[in-house]
């Protein structure tokens, strides 16, 4: 009884050393300043928060701010804006997103904890899980993958997050399956990673996949295959009103085609070999003796070397599964030191764990974090807070005087003073006016043509999208391709870029530094002289990105889904009974919102080109269509002289809404025993 009390003190002192650690770590004061955090991506977020409330209570919609237009979180999770939203209601909405992004890291070492514990691991184990969870949350060698606090500064926050659910949903899992229980417990964990991170998801359908060839080996095949069926069904029926459009509209995304990644240094990183020696030592102890508790690790890192080891050329990149590899290794570290620790004396566990927690927290964690403190820093006083600011907030208070109009930036990797590089990307916060770029690249179809464009302004491009061929830098051609992209202004920065402008553009003023100029001839309605046909094969956007590289942009491709849709448009188009295409064209825009436009034509039955990125629910009164049309924009073909597009759900949506509305009710009966499954 004694010894279980012991355990009980050591438990808690080994947490009260972890937060304490990581509590320490955290600039308190900053992360409470009502300021905008910058830092990489994570500067990026920003946009993604504000336009949150903006929509809310919707968790997704349509957005004008980025890439002429895309569906705002349709295809990245959105679950941790909405929890951003909602505490902000309680605290200033910059403070809130500031804790939102450092809950991931906070809930890893618990997760750790309770995935051991629900694995039947006793004590040590589960508590050297949650320490050694610290050795991989002040990792350095990766920024980007996802999981460790470099990567959460440099945006993977939502990853980090999702992250530390799995491992608490692979812990109930397991235990569930062994117990026959925990159903409702791990539809709910597996629903909040799907509109979390889809990474956490991937590697839980192939972990279950080792479950299910275990269950067969061990003829309960029937038995798990029907509990994995339950949960994986409900929490995909749970989440269908996002999940279902995901899927179901990938087709209009921007597609990476991410080269492997794999890198010694990264896979055996220097500051975890001797943890990886110790799991190795582990492995050979379990197999000694034949402890099948081990199983489910060993199955998480092969659910994630698979991927890891043979993704190449795809949309997915491998190197973000290496986070699930490193930290099982650490689970199976922590399990070789408890398992010997558990053979001892009952004095010695206590005395080793006291001696090995000091030198963890006060030696080798110190020893190997080098510049997290600084970034946190850096990404926690906000962009207010740089020296750069007043240069910065000058610029948008002159932007924001301007008419309405998108804004396209020459990029250049000095804006990290703001902040952040990709600071600019916030202009619709502060100015109220769409800009190309943004984060979310593979949302939009005008990904692709944005980049090109930005290849053809800028001497130091982002090449965002792994896979694409970019044409050389071209600022006429670029110029050409901004006006026929809807670009009203332009902002340069470095010298060669404001001498092209001043030839090609019209000059409105100097502000730090950065000249303002304005994209003369772009409108954002125009009526299409000429066009060609084409079905919409799975080649289309192939074509479309040729046919944009041309010169010549005079007559873009319509892209027909069907036989039906191309008579609806021959129907539609009746040139020479309104006698007005040879009078001058007169469009007025009367109306721009978020998901509105409404503008007046005297051109009846021309094709007019609409340039915002096509994406079903969009929907035209006074007109036929959308129909889609190059370079990924919309054709609408008036009928009436007042036309308005608005934005709805789409058929998706509605399909996801419904069955969402289900399998929550399925899930309610089940809780309350008046449905067995």
């Amino acid at each position: 009884m004694k010894y279980l009390k012991w355990q009980k003190i050591f438990v808690i002192l080994i947490f009260i050393f972890i937060y304490g650690f990581l509590i320490s770590c955290i600039p308190w004061d900053l992360v409470f300043l009502d300021t905008m955090v910058g830092g990489g991506d994570t500067g990026s977020h920003n946009y993604i928060a504000y336009y949150s409330r903006e929509i809310f209570p919707k968790m997704k919609w349509w957005s004008p701010d980025w890439y002429a237009g895309f569906p705002f979180l349709y295809f990245y999770p959105p679950l941790l804006y909405y929890l951003t939203t909602l505490f902000g209601f309680v605290v200033p909405l910059n403070i809130a997103f500031k804790l939102i992004t450092l809950a991931g890291t906070f809930l890893l070492p618990i997760a750790i904890f309770l995935c051991l514990l629900f694995l039947g691991f006793k004590f040590p184990i589960p508590s050297l899980g949650a320490l050694l969870s610290l050795a991989y949350l002040f990792l350095e060698k990766f920024s980007i993958y996802g999981g460790n606090i470099p990567s959460s500064l440099s945006g993977e926050f939502s990853y980090s997050f999702a992250f530390a659910l799995f491992f608490v949903f692979i812990g109930l899992l397991v235990k569930g399956i062994r117990e026959n229980k925990y159903l409702i417990g791990n539809v709910l964990l597996l629903s909040l990673m799907v509109l979390i991170h889809p990474f956490s998801v991937i590697v839980s359908v192939l972990f279950s996949g080792f479950v299910f060839i275990e269950g067969v080996i061990k003829k309960e095949a029937k038995r798990i295959f029907l509990y994995l069926a339950k949960v994986f069904g409900l929490a995909f029926g749970l989440t269908a009103f996002w999940s279902v459009p995901f899927l179901a509209l990938l087709s209009y995304t921007s597609k990476m085609s991410w080269t492997k990644a794999l890198n010694l240094e990264e896979i055996f990183p220097s500051s975890l070999v001797i943890f990886q020696t110790i799991a190795l030592i582990g492995i050979i102890y379990a197999l000694f003796k034949k402890d099948k508790r081990i199983i489910p690790i060993v199955y998480i890192i092969g659910a994630s070397l698979i991927p890891f080891l043979f993704l190449n050329d795809s949309s997915i990149w491998n190197a973000r599964f290496l986070p699930f590899i490193l930290m099982g290794e650490l689970m199976i570290a922590a399990y070789g030191l408890g398992s010997l620790l558990q053979q001892t004396k009952k004095i010695f566990p206590f005395i080793f764990l006291s001696v090995f927690l000091a030198g963890f927290i006060f030696m080798y964690l110190p020893n190997n974090i080098s510049y997290i403190s600084f970034w946190m820093k850096w990404n926690y006083e906000g962009l207010e807070s740089k020296d750069a600011w007043p240069e910065l907030k000058a610029l948008v208070d002159y932007l924001k005087e301007l008419p309405y109009g998108r804004i396209m930036w020459e990029y250049r990797a000095e804006y990290d003073k703001f902040g952040t590089p990709r600071v600019l990307e916030n202009l619709p916060i502060w100015t109220n006016k769409p800009t190309f770029e943004g984060l979310l690249i593979e949302s939009s179809l005008s990904g692709y043509f944005h980049f090109i464009n930005q290849a053809e302004t800028t001497e130091t491009p982002t090449t965002a999208i792994a896979g694409l061929k970019y044409p050389p830098f071209d600022f006429e051609k670029g110029v050409k391709h901004l006006q026929y992209f809807g670009a009203q202004y332009f902002l340069a920065f470095t010298d060669n870029i404001k001498k092209l402008a001043d030839e090609y553009l019209v000059k409105l003023n100097d502000v730090g530094g950065f000249s303002i100029y304005e994209v003369p001839r772009s409108n954002l309605v125009e009526v299409l002289e000429d066009f060609a046909f084409e079905p919409k094969t799975n080649r289309w956007l192939d074509q479309s990105i040729d046919w944009y590289e041309q010169t010549d942009l005079s007559k873009p491709i319509v892209f027909y889904q069907n036989k039906k849709e191309l008579e609806d448009i021959e129907n539609n188009l009746r040139f020479s009974d309104t006698g007005l295409a040879e009078e001058e064209t007169v469009i007025e825009i009367k109306e721009i919102k978020n998901d509105y436009l409404s503008f007046s034509t005297n051109q009846l039955y021309r094709p007019h080109l609409i340039k915002y990125t096509y994406f079903p629910g969009w929907q035209a009164k006074g007109a036929a269509g959308p129909y889609l049309v190059s370079p990924s924009f919309m054709m609408i073909i008036p009928n009436k002289n007042e036309v308005t597009l608005e934005y709805s759900y789409n058929y998706w949506d509605k399909v996801g809404f419904g069955m969402s509305i289900l399998s929550l009710v399925v899930l309610v009966l089940v809780s309350r025993g008046a449905l067995l499954l």
